[in-house]
Parts: C-alpha cells; structure tokens; sequence
C-alpha cells in the first residue's frame, strides 16, 4: 500500500515538473498564435467618433464594419440636401497581430429626392487601401481606400468619412472646400457625414 501511495506520489510531480516546465513555451506560442479580435480593431483610433453613434460593429471572424449615412456635400458648401448615400463598409484584417487591412467590402446606395427619376442600384465592390495600412498604429491619421479601377474612393479620418463617387483614377480626394487659388484642380469632393449625427 505504501509503495503505490509513493508511486502516486512521485507521477503527481512528475507530471507538475512537466506542466511548469512546458508552460513558458506554451504561452508564447499561444500569444504568437492569437490573432488580434475584432473588438481590438474596432477601438482603432479612426473608428473612435463613428462608434460613439453606434456607427461601428465588431462581427464574427475578426471584421469590422462601419455604418453611415452620407449626406452632405463638400461641393454645396457642407449644406444639407434631401440626397443621401447610404454606406456599409467591411473592414476586412489580414491574420495576426494588429489590425493590417487587406480590404474593405462597401456597400452603397442612393436614395432622397429623386422626383420622377431612377436612382442606381445599390453596388457592392471592393476597395483597397493606398499602400499598407494598419488600423492599430496610432500615427494612422488617414486611410484612402480605392477600387481597382480607381473610379470610387473612401477616405476615412478622425473627424469623419468622404466618399467619392465617379472620379478619375489618380485624382486628388479634396476633403475640404477649394482655397479658390487660380490652378486648382476642381476634382474631387465626397460626400460626408453630416455633424448632426455625431454625439461630440
């Protein structure tokens, strides 16, 4: 009986030895293993003002997607009309640490007053981002996203959203009024968010 006891004994630590010493290795490999999770990317620091109206929702499988009404135009001076763009983007991260952008999903659709007249169908397409973007690097200040063809275009920044419909492919994406200096190039202006739907 006492020879069991002490065989039980020594197998019990044995097998704790082998415990402690596989946990270090262990959960270094889980770490590097671990993908960051949608709920990280969705606290990025350009998605902060849209996730305070409720704009911004994690989903399964690490994306994330932003959901906005776009409805004032920089080329009408920021003034409301009863036109609007109703835009869903899915953020889409490459595997790993951080949040390393492979692509966005966008999904759009006119709609307002169109009295008599046929809006387009909604469009879904894919943009991609001008060189590589990491959603997590707090020096991110702005992220261009462009189809392939280069003929729509997304710029998100801290204060808000433009979206560019029709553009030429390379042409600047003004997310301000012109200056009005002599020379400048008229192309392009988005539409944008208004201010009334954010909460600061």
């Amino acid at each position: 009986m006492l020879d069991m006891t002490v065989g039980m004994s020594l197998t019990r630590a044995l097998c704790s030895l082998v415990l402690l010493l596989c946990l270090p290795n262990c959960a270094s490999r889980a770490v590097d293993a671990k993908p960051s999770s949608s709920s990280d990317c969705a606290k990025a620091s350009l998605f902060e003002r849209f996730a305070r109206g409720g704009m911004v929702e994690s989903l399964a499988g690490g994306d994330v997607r932003l959901s906005v009404m776009a409805d004032v135009h920089s080329a009408d001076c920021g003034t409301p009309d009863c036109y609007f763009t109703r835009l869903q983007a899915v953020f889409r991260f490459e595997a790993g640490q951080g949040c390393r952008l492979r692509e966005v999903d966008v999904f759009t659709e006119d709609g307002g007053c169109n009295v008599g007249g046929a809006f387009d169908p909604p469009k879904q397409e894919s943009f991609f981002p001008d060189g590589a973007a990491d959603l997590s690097a707090p020096t991110l200040g702005q992220l261009t996203l462009r189809t392939r063809q280069g003929d729509r275009a997304l710029v998100l920044v801290p204060r808000n959203l433009f979206f560019f419909a029709d553009v030429k492919p390379g042409a600047p994406l003004h997310t301000s009024l012109p200056a009005g200096e002599e020379g400048e190039d008229a192309c392009c202006w988005g539409a944008s968010v208004a201010e009334s739907h954010f909460r600061d």
